[in-house]
C-alpha cells in the first residue's frame, strides 16, 4: 500500500503519525476553524485539501471579514459554545482572550507542547499569556504562563529601497534621510521616502516603530504614561519634518496599498513594507515595474541604536469550549509544521520559521523572507499587551496624525496624547 502513496502524501500521513492523528480521539467529519477572510488565509486554503485528503477530516474554514471576526469569537466564547475548533486570531487580541481564559494552553496536558529551535522565540512569545516581558495588566501577574497561541502568519513590518539607485541597504533612518534626499526628484514625481500617514491605525503602524527606535514609550513597566518624553517629541519632530520633506504630497492621508505602489510603480525609493505588500504589489509582474530592483533589509535603527520592526502576526488556538480539541491540537501542529509550512509559502502564505525564511530556492521566488528572518531575529516588538490598546491608538493616530497635517506641532501632539491616554487608563483602572 505504501507504494502507492506520493512521496508528499506518505510525508503527510507520517506527520499525523508523528502528532498521534487517530490514536486515540475519534475521527470527527470535519474541524470548524474561524478565520478572517483576505489575503491572510491565502496559504492556509492551499494547505487544506492536503489535510483533508490525508486525514479524511474536512477544514471548515468559516470566514469573516476583520471589522466582525472578534465579535463573533467574543459571543462564542462568552457563550461557552463550541462553534469553533480552532481559532485564527489577531495578535493585539491576545490580551482580551488571554485574560478571559477562553484558549485552551498548548503547552500544558494533554498537548504539552514543546518549543521548537527553528521557530523564533518571539512567536513563543507573543502567544503566550500573562506576557513575558513589558507590563502586565491588572489581576494578570500571578497567573501562570502558558502557551495559549501559536503563529500561522508571520507578519513582521520590513523596510525595502531601489538597490539598483542604492548600494547599500540603509541601516538607519539618517541614511534613509541621505539616500532619500539625494534621489528625491519631485518635479518628476519621485520622490525620495514613501509614507503612510492616513489617520488611526495606518500612521501608528509607520510611525510607532520610529518612535521605538528613537527610545520612546507609551507605558513603562507599571503603565504609568510615559510618553509625554523628549524621546517621543524628537521621534515625532523627524517624521513630521525630515522625513516627510522627502516624501510624496498628502502623506496624511496615504494608506498602506498606495503608500507600497509608489515604490512598485517607480515613484518612491524607499518605505517600509508588510509581507503581504511585498508579494502582492511589490514583486507581482501585474502591478510593479521594479521586479527585481528591489532590496529588503530590517526596519532602520534611530539614534538609540535599536532595530525595532513591529509584529503583526495572526495566530491559531483551540477555544476551551471546542468539540474537538485533540484533533484541532493535531491541525495545529501539523500547519505549524516545518514539512507543511513549505507548500504553505510556496502557495503565497506568510511564514514564520527559521528554515523556510532562510531557504535559498524560497528566497529567490520572495525575496523578502531573508529580511524576514532578520526582522524577527531583531526581534521585532509587540503592541502593548492590553485590551485599550484600540482605544489608545485611536487617540494616538489621532495626533500624530494632526501633527502630521500641520494642525497641532509636535510638543501639542505628545502632550495631549498623553494627557488623554493617561484619562482612559485612569478610567479603565490601570492607574490611579
Amino acid at each position: 500500500m505504501l507504494r502507492r502513496v506520493t512521496p508528499l502524501g506518505l510525508i503527510l500521513l507520517l506527520l499525523l503519525g508523528a502528532y498521534g492523528v487517530g490514536a486515540t480521539a475519534a475521527k470527527p467529519a470535519s474541524l470548524n476553524i474561524g478565520v478572517v477572510s483576505g489575503v491572510e488565509i491565502r496559504g492556509l486554503k492551499a494547505i487544506a485539501p492536503m489535510w483533508d485528503k490525508s486525514t479524511g477530516v474536512r477544514l471548515n474554514l468559516i470566514e469573516y471579514p476583520y471589522s466582525s471576526l472578534y465579535e463573533k469569537m467574543v459571543t462564542a466564547f462568552q457563550a461557552n459554545a463550541a462553534t469553533f475548533d480552532v481559532v485564527m486570531l489577531d495578535d493585539p487580541w491576545m490580551p482580551k482572550f488571554g485574560s478571559e481564559g477562553w484558549l485552551a494552553p498548548l503547552d500544558a496536558a494533554p498537548f504539552n507542547l514543546a518549543r521548537d529551535p527553528d521557530i523564533f522565540p518571539v512567536v513563543y512569545d507573543l502567544g503566550s499569556w500573562p506576557p513575558p516581558r513589558g507590563p502586565i495588566p491588572p489581576g494578570e501577574a500571578g497567573k501562570p504562563r502558558h502557551l495559549e497561541a501559536i503563529t500561522l502568519v508571520g507578519n513582521v513590518v520590513m523596510f525595502m529601497y531601489r538597490r539598483d539607485l542604492i548600494s547599500q541597504a540603509p541601516q538607519t533612518w539618517d541614511q534613509v534621510l541621505a539616500n532619500g534626499t539625494k534621489l528625491g526628484n519631485p518635479g518628476q514625481q519621485f520622490y525620495g521616502f514613501a509614507m503612510r500617514g492616513a489617520k488611526g491605525n495606518p500612521i501608528i503602524s509607520q510611525w510607532y516603530p520610529i518612535l521605538t527606535a528613537y527610545g520612546g514609550r507609551v507605558f513603562d513597566d507599571q503603565w504609568n504614561v510615559v510618553f509625554k518624553s523628549d524621546a517621543s517629541v524628537n521621534a515625532l519632530k523627524f517624521f513630521i519634518g525630515q522625513l516627510k520633506a522627502i516624501a510624496q504630497p498628502g502623506a496624511d492621508t496615504t494608506d498602506a496599498a498606495d503608500r507600497t505602489r509608489l515604490v512598485a510603480t517607480g515613484h518612491a525609493a524607499q518605505a517600509s513594507v508588510w509581507p503581504a505588500e511585498a508579494s502582492d504589489i511589490v514583486e507581482n509582474p501585474q502591478v510593479s515595474k521594479v521586479i527585481g530592483k528591489i532590496g529588503y533589509t530590517v526596519f532602520p535603527a534611530g539614534p538609540a541604536g535599536r532595530h525595532t520592526p513591529m509584529m503583526g502576526n495572526w495566530l491559531l488556538a483551540i477555544p476551551k469550549a471546542a468539540k474537538e480539541k485533540a484533533w484541532a491540537y493535531r491541525f495545529i501542529t501539523w500547519a505549524t509544521s516545518k514539512e507543511i509550512q513549505r507548500p504553505y509559502a510556496e502557495a503565497g502564505g506568510i511564514p514564520f520559521r527559521k528554515s523556510i525564511l532562510t531557504d535559498p530556492g524560497l528566497n529567490k521566488r520572495y525575496p523578502f523572507f531573508g529580511a524576514m528572518a532578520d526582522s524577527l531575529a531583531a526581534p521585532p516588538f509587540w503592541r502593548p499587551r492590553t485590551t485599550e490598546w484600540s482605544a489608545v491608538e485611536s487617540i494616538l493616530g489621532t495626533h500624530v496624525n494632526a501633527a502630521l497635517a500641520g494642525s497641532e506641532s509636535p510638543e501639542q501632539a505628545v502632550d495631549r496624547a498623553a494627557s488623554e491616554i493617561t484619562q482612559h487608563m485612569k478610567e479603565a483602572g490601570y492607574i490611579k
